[in-house]
């Protein structure tokens, strides 16, 4: 019996989604970013966020990592409340970010950027203990192989091309080895050839993080995408495969500009 009980609360956890918001809201004054938005993520999939622009993607992340504070609704992470946490707890907890803008330390090499991500992650102190030395390193130098950098480790951040940086930024938010990673727009700016690498590099991620991606690239996003959410004016107004997402009317017409929702 105590099997049974431990195979079936084993089961109940992993269908606890690693992301659910209720009823989530942000108001400008009297516009509304994002409005009484529900959506859910399960754990361990590639969940991608599309709309036209406008349509309060970003402003998600931001409410999720709580950028900026959600007007109400509430934010659940892995079946918790997160609602009232500031920005470093839920670090903490394991959500991690990509911004659209660049983030990274331009005059240090591409390793240095990668230790500053697991910095950013352990502490100073932690980092500097001389048991914790080898364990970075080690991460570090796997990191740089599954993006591809590794003959550019020494090279000044500044000097990787685009597509390049925009790895690295994801290997900096990868380094804190999170639960969950956010990723605003990944392939913004990119070639086609750098955004196919892109779509690979990701697919070939391995661990337990959830995924989700705001990104406008439809192709970029049919590739990697497990499930599709379509955001307009704030809401969500159609979810699924991407398969399904191809076939729906209505996301046609969003993206058209034939339908005011």
């Amino acid at each position: 019996m105590a099997g049974t009980a431990r195979v079936a609360t084993e089961s109940t956890a992993r269908d606890v989604p690693a992301l659910h918001v209720v009823n989530l809201s942000k108001r400008f004054g009297g516009v509304a970013a994002v409005a009484n938005l529900n959506l859910t993520v399960r754990r361990g999939i590639t969940h991608c966020i599309i709309g036209p622009n406008g349509a309060g993607k970003s402003t998600f992340f931001d409410l999720v990592t709580n950028v900026q504070p959600a007007t109400s609704g509430e934010v659940y992470f892995f079946g918790e409340p997160i609602t009232g946490l500031p920005q470093y707890r839920r670090a903490a907890l394991g959500i991690a970010r990509k911004f659209q803008a660049p983030t990274l330390f331009p005059e240090l090499t591409v390793a240095e950027n990668l230790y500053m991500g697991k910095v950013g992650h352990l502490g100073w102190t932690s980092l500097l203990r001389r048991r914790d030395i080898p364990a970075a390193d080690d991460q570090v130098g796997l990191m740089l192989e599954q993006l591809r950098l590794a003959g550019e480790s020494g090279s000044r951040a500044a000097d990787l091309s685009h597509g390049q940086q925009q790895w690295l930024e994801i290997g900096v938010a990868l380094m804190a080895r999170p639960r969950l990673l956010l990723l605003d727009e990944p392939t913004a700016g990119m070639s086609l050839r750098e955004t196919a690498a892109t779509a690979d590099l990701l697919g070939a991620l391995t661990g337990d993080t959830t995924t989700v991606i705001v990104e406008h690239d439809l192709s970029f996003v049919r590739r990697i995408a497990d499930v599709i959410t379509v955001m307009h004016r704030g809401e969500s107004v159609a979810e699924g495969r991407p398969d399904e997402i191809a076939q729906n009317a209505l996301v046609r017409d969003v993206y058209l500009g034939r339908k005011s929702l």
